[in-house]
């Protein structure tokens, strides 16, 4: 919000980041020119190197072409899909809707005065179905069912992954859940640590290479092994060089 300028005909940055699930760290960051995020998500993937990892998306992308850039890096998908998607939802929601309810997986867990329940099945996707619906590489559907509950309040919400490999439902829960770590333990911490909501770059090149330079940052605290938040981090870094330097010596 701090780098929108009021009265100009433009709008704050917009970046496409890649993030590691389980190394927590960002792989690479891409300019949304026009905030076209598609294009600019596309042209990241291009980028990486894929091999053996489950690459997952939201709704927005979540069509041929992506698929096929995550196929072609040599990875596998996960992508949410939605009714705005059609034919492809449509079948991809009758499909798991009929699998066999003991094809499935269920975790609950109450803290914080909170109760959530999720609730997985996944089905193969039959090699007519695949090639009538032309995604590359689709080979199962995931559904996903969550129960939440809060006092007298509850909300249920149902969600559909396209996946191009057979997983098992514990394992496809493991993985739908992990995409949330980009929101949680990137962009909040980006947002609320290093507070680039209010950054007020905004003349060439300024707020692109500050933004990397964060993402950089947070890798580096990220990796050190100190147990600590990382905002004790940061304080600790500005407070001791030799804590400093020993983070920067693992740019190495």
């Amino acid at each position: 919000c701090g780098a929108f300028e009021g009265g100009a005909r433009s709008t704050p940055l917009h970046l496409v980041s890649a993030w590691a699930a389980d190394g927590r760290l960002v792989l690479g960051q891409r300019l949304a020119q026009g905030r076209a995020e598609v294009e600019a998500a596309l042209e990241l993937v291009g980028l990486l190197r894929l091999e053996g990892t489950i690459a997952t998306a939201d709704a927005l992308h979540c069509h041929r072409e992506m698929a096929q850039a995550i196929r072609d890096r040599g990875g596998d998908y996960a992508l949410a899909v939605k009714g705005n998607r059609g034919p492809i939802y449509e079948a991809a929601k009758a499909l798991v809707d009929g699998a066999e309810p003991q094809a499935e997986t269920r975790r609950a867990e109450q803290a914080h005065g909170r109760f959530e329940e999720r609730r997985c099945v996944v089905a193969a996707v039959p090699p007519e179905l695949a090639k009538r619906l032309k995604f590359p590489g689709l080979a199962a559907v995931a559904r996903l069912d969550g129960l939440r509950r809060m006092g007298a309040d509850e909300e249920r919400a149902t969600r559909y992954f396209l996946l191009s490999r057979q997983l098992a439902p514990d394992a496809a829960l493991n993985v739908v859940r992990s995409h949330w770590g980009i929101e949680n333990r990137l962009h909040w911490v980006l947002d609320v640590v290093f507070d680039e909501d209010r950054a007020r770059a905004r003349k060439d090149h300024a707020a692109v290479n500050l933004a990397l330079l964060r993402r950089l940052a947070l890798n580096l605290l990220q990796s050190d092994p100190y147990k600590a938040s990382i905002r004790r981090k940061i304080k600790r870094a500005g407070w001791q060089d030799e804590y400093l330097f020993t983070l920067l010596a693992q740019m190495r």
